[in-house]
């Protein structure tokens, strides 16, 4: 099943990655296409889609960290690693 969120990132289509990074809450950033913002009550993620990887970006209170998930890796990892922040 394609949707299915043990399947690695490479094999989704960018609009359902669009639609799975929605549906997480993150916005579209205007200015830049392949960068997305995660607002969660306590940090802040920004979500970029780079050539090779997904590069993570979290502000907590000014602390800044900073990931990178191979687009091998499966969506539900990819989304628990992202939403346990930083």
């Amino acid at each position: 099943m394609v949707n299915s969120p043990e399947i690695p990132l490479n094999q989704y289509s960018l609009k359902s990655l669009e639609l799975w990074l929605k549906n997480l809450g993150a916005i579209p950033d205007n200015d830049n296409p392949s960068r997305w913002i995660l607002k969660h009550s306590n940090w802040e993620a920004i979500i970029n889609f780079e050539q090779e990887d997904l590069f993570i970006i979290w502000n907590c209170e000014g602390q800044i960290t900073k990931r990178m998930f191979s687009y091998g890796i499966n969506r539900a990892d990819v989304e628990n690693a992202i939403m346990q922040g930083p």
